[in-house]
Order: C-alpha cells, then structure tokens, then sequence
C-alpha cells in the first residue's frame, strides 16, 4: 500500500466501525464512548489526521483533494486549533492539532476536546526537526523546549475552562512523548489527571537488546540493575525524597499505554513495567526506590522531572509483527488484535 492510499480514510481507514444509514445509503460511524475499542479506535483516527494533514501540505493537497479531513470529520469531529512549528523564514508545519466534536455529546465520556500529535516523520523534508525533538526525548529535556512550552500553554488553557476529563491528549511515537509530557507536568502542577492515550510511546533503554534472553535471565539483570539504582539513588543528595513525592503525585494519573512487543522503540514499556512487578515480589526493600530512579535521570540530574511512571494501563498487541511501530494497528477491530491490557500502580512505601 502506497503513502496516499495509507493516508485515504476510505481506504485504509476502520472500515468495521461503519454502519448503513436508515436514510439513503451512505455509511455512518456511531460511537460508543464507553467501548474502549471505540475509544482506541478514534483517538488513534484523530492521531492519524495530523500526520495526514502535514502531508497534504508538502504534497500541496488542498479543497476536494486533501485527505486528512475524513479522519476526524468522519467520527463528526472539527479541527479546532492547528499546533505548527515557528519558522524565521514562515516556512511552518503542523505536528499536531485540536479537535472537538461537532455537536456536543449528551454521553458524559465523550470528549470535548482531543488534542492530538503526529510522530516523526522521516520523509518530510524537515526531517531534522523532528530529530531533534527525538533526541530531546532521548536526553529527557523534551520539557525544556519551545514546542512543548507553547503547545502545554493551550492545553492548560483548555482544562482551566472545561470539566475535568473532558479534554484528552492523545499521542504516537514522538508525539506520545510530548502528549506524556503535557499529561505529567499538568498532573504536577494541577493535580489533574488528564485521560491520555500514548500509541508506541518511545521508552528508552537496553529492553531490544536483552529481549531475547529467557525470561529468569532478563528478570536477573533486572534485579541488578535496580540493586544499583538503588545505591545510587541514595547516593545523590535528597534524590529518594524527591521522586518518592514525585510518584505520590503522579500515582492518580493513568494514562493509556498502547504497545506492541515487537516495537523495539516502545519494548522498554513492557520490560519495566513487567519486571518491576516482579522485582518487587521479591526484593521489595529496594525495588520500590530503584522503580523511581533511571540512570538518565542520576546522570542528567534530572530528579524533578522523571520521565518514569509510577501507573499506567499497559494494552499490548501481540498479533502484528509487521507495521510494530505504526499507528495503523491500533485503528484495526479487536477481533485481528491480539489485545491484552494490565494495570499498573507503582508500590508507594
């Protein structure tokens, strides 16, 4: 399948959510917000958009031929507020956008504003911009950027003026990470739990490399790799302290976490995830503390802004191998899925 066909909702998009109109015959999509395969389904569509709206710029798709409106007007959506990039020379591209529904929903899970963001695009032709973001990931000062600042501007403005969980973030691969970082830092500073969907949310660590390894192997070096944290999270003056209040803070909030196993760039999801369970069944005197503290965060001494976790639901798609790291798996029915989900919640003692 080509980019334009991948990028046409009548093509690629989720087909089995369709129903026949009572009137004349076209198609319509009904939403049930309290189905979380609706749920996903959508937000993941709504995801899509940017990315497809991004493209319909550079390819100069515009009227009739863009192909980016169906994927939210579709599921009776409008675009909002569109989130582009600052440019000297106004040459700007957007890597995300607000939506909100056409009507209001009488359902009270509805959303009322779903603010979305693309991942990396490595064919665009400012490629370089969008790896940089990913470096910042990587480096964990996604927080001390421009993009971030102005974007978390809105969306705090949005929550400010709406009832709580009403506004959504939504995120896949980069854009994971920077809809991750707008939840936490709200959550840190607000005390609210946004409701967040995070679709192959970068993780960085040595998960690819040891995935292979059996499983009492993996869980061993685990098991020293949080004996050492745990020294060293000692070590750093009041760093148990601080990101034991940190985890206190978060622990409310429960962001969606979708994944899949082979996805080297959101493996170290599952890893943490599954082994700090069962690190702590066994060595609950330091695995507590170890779970709150990543070497990135010692090295770069960032102790006030972890980019850990302390709860999340964990859905897993075990089924597609192929396509691991896109966002179109996550549009497709339960039925093709292989989807499992867990929820986790951090020992707070």
């Amino acid at each position: 399948m080509d980019q334009d066909d991948e990028d046409d909702f009548e093509v690629s998009g989720p087909n089995h959510m369709r129903t026949r109109s009572r009137i004349g015959r076209r198609w319509k999509i009904v939403i049930d917000w309290k189905n979380p395969e609706h749920v996903r389904c959508v937000v993941a569509c709504l995801v899509k958009g940017t990315g497809v709206m991004e493209r319909d710029r550079i390819k100069c798709r515009t009227d009739t031929e863009a192909l980016a409106p169906p994927w939210w007007e579709s599921f009776g959506f409008i675009r909002h507020k569109v989130f582009k990039t600052e440019s000297i020379i106004n040459d700007h591209f957007t890597y995300g956008a607000i939506f909100q529904p056409r009507e209001p929903s009488r359902c009270p899970y509805a959303p009322k504003y779903v603010v979305a963001f693309r991942g990396t695009m490595l064919f665009h032709p400012k490629v370089l911009q969008d790896l940089m973001q990913d470096a910042l990931v990587l480096f964990n000062a996604l927080a001390d950027n421009r993009r971030f600042k102005r974007t978390h501007v809105h969306v705090e403005e949005l929550i400010g003026s709406n009832p709580v969980g009403s506004v959504w973030l939504a995120g896949h691969s980069l854009g994971a990470s920077l809809a991750l970082e707008i939840g936490r830092n709200i959550m840190l500073k607000k005390g609210i739990s946004v409701p967040t969907f995070l679709f192959n949310p970068p993780h960085v660590s040595p998960a690819p490399v040891i995935s292979n390894l059996p499983e009492e192997h993996k869980t061993g070096l685990h098991t020293g790799s949080y004996a050492v944290k745990f020294v060293l999270s000692n070590v750093v003056p009041g760093h148990r302290k601080r990101t034991k209040k940190l985890f206190r803070q978060l622990a409310p909030w429960v962001p969606e976490l979708y994944v899949n196993p082979d996805d080297a760039i959101c493996l170290g999801y599952i890893d943490y995830f599954v082994q700090r369970e069962r690190v702590y069944e066994k060595h609950p005197r330091f695995a507590s503390t170890a779970t709150r503290t990543s070497y990135r965060d010692i090295l770069f001494f960032r102790t006030l802004r972890s980019h850990l976790l302390p709860s999340a639901r964990l859905w897993t798609n075990s089924r597609h191998k192929t396509g691991a790291h896109g966002l179109r798996q996550w549009w497709k029915p339960g039925s093709e899925l292989a989807l499992s989900n867990t929820r986790y919640v951090c020992p707070l003692n």
